[in-house]
């Protein structure tokens, strides 16, 4: 139905409201169902800081897909939608609107009292889709890390290119928030953080700022085995002027074997490895119970080694015989056993989504955190070490963490 027959239709003084850029203020809600999809949007105005817009959140099964949309587009946009929905409803400050349209097209339309306060307008809300982000991009000393590490651009703002990344350290940062490490009491010491295979630090480098941030002490080290990603490393910190942030070039397991008994490193309140290939996602691990590390976070990358260890149940002959299905169902195995042996060990381990899963399947990461002395950690312990055993039986594979381990494996 075109634009100039809804303006004839009884809906038109509902439209009226809800299209006029003068009126956004006037209502709050406006919802649309009863699409042949079984789709569900509601449309509802925020404040942004360009000005005011309409938020859409469209249900599709348990799925939801939000889009912002400016007020010139929304008339156009709405005349589109109404030809798709049989049923509308608006709330606004002076009274509720109830539409439906009949099988000939016609819409039929009511009026009722409003089930918002009374008053000549509503506040827009605020669009909350404006992430509070754990490292604020506005504050000054998050601006120059943002910079110095090329997310942002020397004005301030975030380079196109980079918007993936700069999305991936916040939500490690948040990830990384519960952690029970971020306060001042570390025996009189400083925090003290690992970064196993640092990169060129973006990550970790957040991390101490946001130790910052919280007026906790923090010394970062960061590990990497090519010497020039350890230089443009430090040269980062030292911009910035992070003078408790230290690289080196060095392997996970070297670093470990050095400084296992170094007060000065020993213990560890938190151990990080990110992307690390295959078995060094183990040697992380070992390192990290070696170090006596508080909290062992990692985000395993390639997973190779039982992919050709897998035993071949008949039942799962289906999945086994295609090696895209084994290799899946081995990182499955992998990560799961990973996450039984931290609990063997006294870690309470989670399993989380790390990078969104469109970006890279390898998007899982290990939380885990060392539980206090008692029976229940004991309880844990044993679980954790059945669960490993049952696995691994199931399986008939060997991973190559209990072997790093070596003593330190229950």
């Amino acid at each position: 139905m075109s634009r100039r027959a809804l303006q004839t239709e009884p809906i038109a003084p509902l439209l009226a409201v809800v299209t006029d850029p003068d009126r956004v203020g006037e209502w709050r809600r406006c919802v649309l169902s009863g699409g042949e999809n079984g789709s569900r949007l509601v449309a509802s105005p925020v404040a942004l800081r360009s000005g005011p817009a309409i938020k859409l959140v469209r249900t599709v099964g348990r799925r939801e897909e939000t889009e912002i949309v400016a007020l010139v587009d929304w008339p156009a946009l709405l005349e589109r939608l109404l030809g798709e929905s049989a049923r509308v409803h608006l709330l606004t400050a002076a009274a509720d609107w109830h539409a439906r349209r009949t099988k000939k097209g016609r819409w039929l339309v009511s009026r009722g009292k409003p089930s918002q306060p009374a008053g000549p307008s509503i506040a827009l809300a605020a669009h909350d889709r404006e992430r509070h982000y754990p490292l604020p991009p506005e504050d000054p000393g998050v601006q120059r890390l943002l910079v110095a590490t090329g997310l942002f651009s020397p004005g301030g703002r975030l380079r196109t290119d980079s918007a993936d990344k700069y999305r991936q350290v916040q939500h490690f940062v948040e990830l990384l928030r519960p952690l029970p490490i971020w306060d001042a009491s570390h025996d009189g010491r400083p925090l003290r953080i690992l970064d196993g295979g640092c990169g060129k630090a973006a990550m970790s480098l957040a991390l101490y700022l946001y130790a910052e941030l919280q007026g906790v002490p923090v010394e970062l080290t960061g590990l990497d085995t090519e010497p020039e990603v350890v230089e443009k490393a430090s040269t980062i910190a030292a911009e910035v002027g992070y003078r408790g942030a230290r690289f080196e070039a060095s392997t996970i397991q070297d670093f470990a074997r050095l400084h296992a008994e170094d007060p000065a490193v020993v213990p560890l309140d938190l151990f990080v490895s990110l992307h690390a290939c295959d078995t060094a996602t183990d040697e992380a691990i070992a390192a990290g119970v070696e170090l006596e590390a508080r909290s062992i976070v990692v985000a395993p990358c390639c997973h190779h080694e039982l992919a050709g260890q897998l035993c071949e149940p008949p039942a799962w002959a289906a999945a086994l015989e295609h090696g895209l299905l084994r290799g899946r169902l081995a990182d499955i195995v992998t990560d799961a056993l990973r996450a039984a042996a931290l609990e063997a060990l006294g870690y309470k381990a989670d399993v989380l989504e790390f990078v969104a899963a469109e970006h890279t399947p390898k998007n899982l990461m290990i939380r885990a955190v060392r539980r206090d002395p008692g029976e229940a950690k004991e309880r844990a312990q044993e679980r954790g070490r059945e669960r490993y055993r049952r696995l691994a039986e199931a399986w008939e594979v060997e991973p190559a963490l209990v072997g790093l381990l070596g003593k330190r494996w229950p």
